[in-house]
């Protein structure tokens, strides 16, 4: 049972569920999941499906209904409309897909008001344990994070993760993207995705990216855009509030696959983006869930203090954390940064740690334990 289970049933007795999410995340399994032994699923994908879908011609007493890839159909959203407003939610629906449902709530859409919007992560250590052994303790589960990625089918097959990975990304560009833009450089943003997984967690220079592929910087700042909208990376911008405009404006990108990064021979790279994937996990499940304005940045002035991740809940800063390998020597930027901002906790986080320990208000604990209390 994924996390959004017990959300999903409450809020659906309400309002209709919009579930979006990356490719391959899990939406499909969650949806045929909620609607057990009575319930109705409609996949737009499917031809004898379409019809139904069209006609409304599912059973109306029908304790849910899920429509699948709806987002295919040209004339969704006006769809959805008539049907909240003439059925009431009467049965309740939940629709499910990927990028178009992802991002058509950020243009004002027609439907403001009928619908409840949840958008599903893969799996991170906090779920870990309900797919593997009992014994598996944090530590196990993070490990496997960072070989296998949290995407379901991966995760339960290791050998297969990087293989799956290749498909998964040839699947969203030769698919998803076609269906989100008229764009014909494919073959580029291939390139720019596999820059990308070497740069994880680095500042991101559009121009150099732009050398580096042929191409303007503002080709490339539309490309990392679509493979936002794609739910193939997510970018974390600096934190701004409370300090000086002169800090450094460039974003860091990282993969909702959080084993994507190309880290050979440094693991700090994957366990800054474990760790991102999970902050981002938190921050969207407690806005969609709870109504939370939670945002993830990063810090960095001119002086080149750099502290990884900056957690705010509504615009006060809640976390100041920094993410290390094996340091369990207090870091003097996240120190500066604590003092500076006072936010509600800061935290080291340390992926091999002998004992935690709390050092002028910072607390210096286990990467996994954390991770594991997150969820």
């Amino acid at each position: 049972m994924r996390y959004l289970t017990h959300f999903i049933e409450n809020d659906i007795k309400r309002k209709m569920i919009i579930l979006s999410g990356p490719r391959q995340a899990g939406k499909t399994t969650l949806s045929k999941f909620l609607i057990k032994e009575k319930g109705v699923y409609l996949n737009w994908d499917i031809r004898s499906d379409q019809s139904i879908i069209r006609d409304t011609a599912w059973p109306k007493n029908a304790p849910l209904v899920v429509l699948d890839e709806l987002h295919k159909y040209t004339k969704w959203k006006n769809f959805l409309k008539g049907i909240c407003d003439e059925f009431q939610n009467k049965p309740p629906l939940l629709v499910t897909g990927s990028a178009r449902l992802g991002i058509f709530r950020h243009k004002g859409d027609a439907l403001t008001g009928r619908y409840y919007h949840y958008r599903l992560h893969p799996i991170d250590v906090a779920e870990a344990k309900q797919f593997l052994p009992k014994e598996a303790a944090p530590q196990d589960c993070l490990n496997h994070l960072i070989k296998t990625g949290g995407f379901p089918e991966a995760f339960l097959n290791p050998h297969d993760a990087e293989r799956l990975r290749n498909d998964r990304f040839d699947l969203v560009l030769q698919e998803d993207l076609h269906d989100l833009s008229k764009t014909n450089s494919i073959q580029g943003i291939k390139f720019l995705i596999e820059l990308l997984r070497e740069r994880v967690g680095g500042l991101i220079n559009y121009s150099n990216l732009a050398e580096d592929i042929g191409v303007s910087s503002a080709s490339i700042k539309s490309w990392i855009q679509l493979l936002e909208n794609l739910y193939i990376v997510f970018v974390v911008r600096p934190y701004y509030a409370g300090l000086a405009r002169s800090l450094r404006k460039e974003p860091k990108i990282y993969f909702y696959d959080c084993a994507a990064a190309y880290a050979p021979n440094n693991k700090g790279s994957l366990i800054e983006n474990v760790t991102a994937s999970a902050l981002l996990k938190y921050c969207h499940f407690q806005r969609d869930s709870l109504g939370k304005n939670m945002e993830l940045c990063y810090f960095r002035d001119r002086e080149k203090r750099e502290v990884d991740f900056v957690v705010t809940l509504n615009k006060r800063v809640l976390w100041c954390i920094e993410v290390k390998s094996n340091d369990d020597q207090l870091s003097g930027h996240l120190e500066y940064l604590h003092n500076r901002l006072k936010p509600v906790q800061s935290f080291q986080l340390v992926y091999e740690l002998k004992r935690p320990k709390e050092i002028r208000g910072i607390k210096i604990v286990s990467l996994a334990e954390w991770l594991k209390e997150l969820g």
